[in-house]
């Protein structure tokens, strides 16, 4: 199948005769639309139902209805329970279960079952006007498997004829998309900030603050990225910031945020930095701005 379908558009008008290459031109451009689509922005895969039901000792196993898409953007879909026998074997040659797995295909219109018939009359053939939309549930070997085009409903054991445990849907593969991500950020210059001295064991170490994140309207915590933009020098004090960020408290709506300082000597991080009035004079100086990014999903 070409990954993109050459289309004609077809156009009516008042009076026109219909033939059968019209009518069927046109359904076949609306299927090879609808499977561009389902390759190009879908997952392949089992999107509803289609488990498989049976239990250890039993010769056959039942699918239950449901929808998936194939690698070439194929919808298979069954409408109601099919009971399926399992392969009538013994086993593999040193007498341990053989392994199977059952998997539904699409099929082509040719190879399709005819529902209806039309006789021919005196002015036209007849052939078939209804066909059936059921997939091919076939059981295959690992060699066998053409992944994508086999989608893979479930995994047997098959021992002495019979199942030797339960079917196995770990093999199967879900075409429902993951959720997508959300993602916020957002910039904070340091004078708007409400710095707060960190304090451990007595000892002012650097400043919190409390970043505010309820306009992004999370609706969960999300994963929280921050980091300080801006100068580290001031040539006029001869002043030289290392500074050290962490995050904690993260909820939807804001987390804190962790500035370590620690006194390295009278340049790098001098006493004068940590000071609880002197020190955000010193950071707006700066021209520091709190840069925050926001990952939820």
């Amino acid at each position: 199948m070409s990954p993109v379908p050459e289309l004609e558009r077809l156009q009516f008008f008042q009076g026109q005769l219909l033939t059968a290459d019209d009518l069927t031109t046109l359904d076949n451009n609306n299927r090879e639309l609808r499977w561009l689509h389902n390759r190009s922005l879908h997952n392949w895969g089992i999107g509803l139902g289609l488990d498989v039901q049976g239990a250890r000792g039993d010769t056959s196993v039942t699918v239950n209805p449901g929808y998936a898409i194939d690698i070439l953007g194929h919808e298979i879909i069954l409408s109601e329970p099919l009971r399926v026998a399992i392969p009538g074997l013994a086993g593999a040659a040193d007498g341990s279960a053989v392994t199977y797995y059952l998997v539904a295909n699409y099929v082509d219109d040719s190879d399709q079952t005819t529902e209806e018939q039309r006789g021919a009359t005196a002015c036209y053939p007849g052939g078939s006007v209804r066909l059936s939309n059921d997939p091919a549930i076939l059981w295959k070997t690992t060699a066998q498997l053409d992944s994508g085009v086999d989608v893979v409903l479930a995994q047997v054991f098959i021992q002495n004829c019979v199942l030797s445990q339960n079917p196995s849907a770990a093999v199967r593969r879900y075409a429902t998309c993951g959720q997508s991500l959300y993602v916020k950020a957002a910039e904070i210059a340091a004078a708007d900030v409400t710095w707060s001295p960190w304090i451990q064991g007595g000892v002012t170490i650097g400043f919190t603050a409390a970043i505010d994140t309820s306009a992004a309207k999370f609706q969960t915590t999300p994963g929280y990225l921050a980091q300080i933009i801006g100068s580290r020098v001031l040539t006029g004090q001869s002043l030289v910031v290392a500074d050290f960020v962490s995050i904690a408290n993260e909820s939807p709506t804001g987390f804190t945020l962790q500035v370590a300082l620690p006194q390295m000597s009278d340049i790098v991080n001098p006493a004068s930095l940590t000071d609880p009035v002197g020190g955000p004079q010193i950071l707006q100086q700066l021209g520091w701005r709190v840069s925050w990014l926001g990952t939820e999903g």
